[in-house]
């Protein structure tokens, strides 16, 4: 899957890219056939919405479970992640976040960097995210929002009155569910010069946006669930200086990825459609 120059630019200006239906229904449904066996293990990978007890988080899947191993592996993922940042890459973070209808909780402003840069050593910014949607994402059920062009800011500090590193184990991945690690005022002078977009689309789009971006989204009130898996893709060349956080939360596979055949999960779709 190779990217257009206008792709690339349009990232590296915004900070973010949309493309429409990559994965078909096919793998998709074969995706969202193994969430329910995930959710309902009880194991630290597993982060739950303060309240309500729903999924919020699943980390590391792909350690586990063969579809979403074979996902953080696509070239539809993996290829894209080398053209924006140049180089060689592995997997420094993969989960799947599923904001629930009705109960999927808010995940406040923040800057995905501050947290791999402090809490697991990340020397630079040479990393992004590449999200697939599970179900159709919508105006209704909690898209992610951006502040489009706050990546060229780089590392922003938290502002000291509101943050919450001092959660354990999953560090400010489980704070973001309490509060911004940034003042209102911070945000609000952000939210002018920037402005905020927030991408939708058909589930089996790919989401991709960079490390530094200033994102969050709003609570799930819809009937619809909003299922999306998120592969952090690092540059090889950028890996870690001493985590600090268990090693489902920051993978310690710095090896290049090699990435699988296109039709890896068809593949396996047919089979598992066969045996059935």
């Amino acid at each position: 899957m190779e990217l257009d120059e206008g792709q690339v630019r349009h990232f590296e200006e915004q900070g973010w890219l949309l493309l429409p239906s990559v994965f078909d229904a096919a793998e998709v449904a074969l995706l969202l056939g193994e969430l329910p066996g995930i959710a309902a293990q009880n194991r630290p990978e597993n982060l739950r919405e303060p309240g309500s007890g729903a999924i919020r988080s699943a980390l590391s899947p792909h350690l586990y479970n063969e579809p979403f191993r074979r996902l953080s592996l696509h070239p539809r993922l993996v290829e894209p992640a080398r053209r924006l940042l140049g180089g060689d890459v592995y997997l420094h973070q993969y989960k799947v976040n599923a904001k629930v209808a009705h109960d999927g909780a808010v995940w406040h402003w923040h800057q995905d960097f501050r947290t791999w840069h402090s809490d697991d050593g990340m020397p630079e910014p040479k990393v992004l995210n590449a999200g697939v949607f599970l179900d159709d994402v919508t105006e209704f059920n909690g898209p992610l929002m951006f502040m489009p062009g706050s990546h060229k800011l780089g590392l922003i500090p938290a502002d000291a009155m509101a943050d919450r590193s001092s959660v354990e184990t999953y560090g400010r991945l489980a704070a973001d569910a309490a509060g911004s690690p940034y003042a209102r005022e911070t945000l609000d002078g952000w939210a002018k010069r920037f402005g905020i977009v927030a991408p939708k689309g058909p589930a089996g789009s790919v989401l991709i946006f960079h490390g530094c971006i200033i994102h969050g989204s709003a609570p799930n009130m819809s009937a619809w669930n909003r299922t999306m898996t998120l592969a952090s893709y690092n540059r090889t060349d950028n890996a870690l200086r001493g985590p600090s956080r268990p090693g489902f939360v920051a993978l310690r596979d710095f090896d290049p990825i090699t990435p699988l055949a296109d039709n890896c999960l068809r593949e396996l779709a047919r089979s598992t459609e066969a045996a059935e």
